[in-house]
């Protein structure tokens, strides 16, 4: 089990949607929802403990995945050097898998909603859990 995983999309369904998988699963301790990008970064910047794990929506109104990634980029590398970045997609295209590899801190994208396959999937490749 991780410790935090944050959950950052504009709408307050898929959120939910994921937060129910997460607690079937039962991979981590705490997680965060946010639906908006900012409000997610002032969690991060006064978190006591970094997340694990964040999934982000790419495509949000006010701060979309890459605004977020842009800022993210710039905290603390000691802060989130064990942390996982998965963007998070309705449709995956040509521009955005373009746009991803300029961020070393992104991990994967994954078309969501997850399902609790793909979070044990999740689970296994990056933290080596079998749940």
């Amino acid at each position: 089990m991780i410790k935090s995983i944050v959950l950052i999309d504009d709408n307050n369904a898929t959120n939910f949607i994921h937060e129910t998988y997460l607690r079937r699963v039962n991979c981590a301790e705490r997680v965060h929802s946010f639906t908006m990008g900012k409000k997610a970064l002032d969690h991060l910047m006064n978190s006591q403990v970094f997340p694990e794990l964040i999934f982000v929506d790419i495509n949000m109104p006010t701060m979309d995945a890459w605004e977020f990634m842009e800022i993210y980029q710039d905290l603390d590398t000691a802060l989130k050097i064990n942390t996982r970045v998965i963007l998070l997609t309705t449709s995956i295209i040509p521009s955005d898998k373009e746009k991803m590899e300029l961020y070393k801190e992104i991990d994967a994208m994954m078309f969501k909603p997850l399902n609790e396959t793909a979070i044990r999937q999740i689970m296994t490749e990056y933290f080596n859990l079998t749940l």
